[in-house]
């Protein structure tokens, strides 16, 4: 492989996964932060929105019924995270090599 292939293929991974690691930050930024907590109070159980604001932890009543939809976008949120942590460290070892060959 010559110089110049392997400058744009480093080129090209590169830019795939700044593309990707933009998708991911859109998404993520639609999504809610937090987590679903349930609370078990006289034989009912209640379920609560829990996040961080500042430096506190807050929650917020959802209601008596398991929130499935706000469960599916918790579960989204956790997936994108982890991709996005995957692309993070791509980028990071693109970089490490990048200026090497430039």
């Amino acid at each position: 492989m010559k110089m110049e292939e392997l400058k744009k293929l480093l080129q090209e991974k590169h830019s795939f996964y700044n593309k990707a690691k933009i998708r991911l930050e859109k998404e993520l930024s639609t999504l809610p932060k937090g987590t679903i907590t349930k609370r078990k109070i006289s034989n009912q159980y209640y379920y609560y929105l829990a996040y961080r604001k500042d430096s506190k932890v807050h929650q917020d009543y959802i209601g008596k019924t398991e929130p499935v939809k706000l469960s599916k976008q918790f579960d989204r949120r956790r997936q994108l995270e982890k991709e996005l942590r995957e692309v993070k460290i791509a980028l990071k070892m693109l970089r490490s090599v990048r200026p090497k060959y430039e």
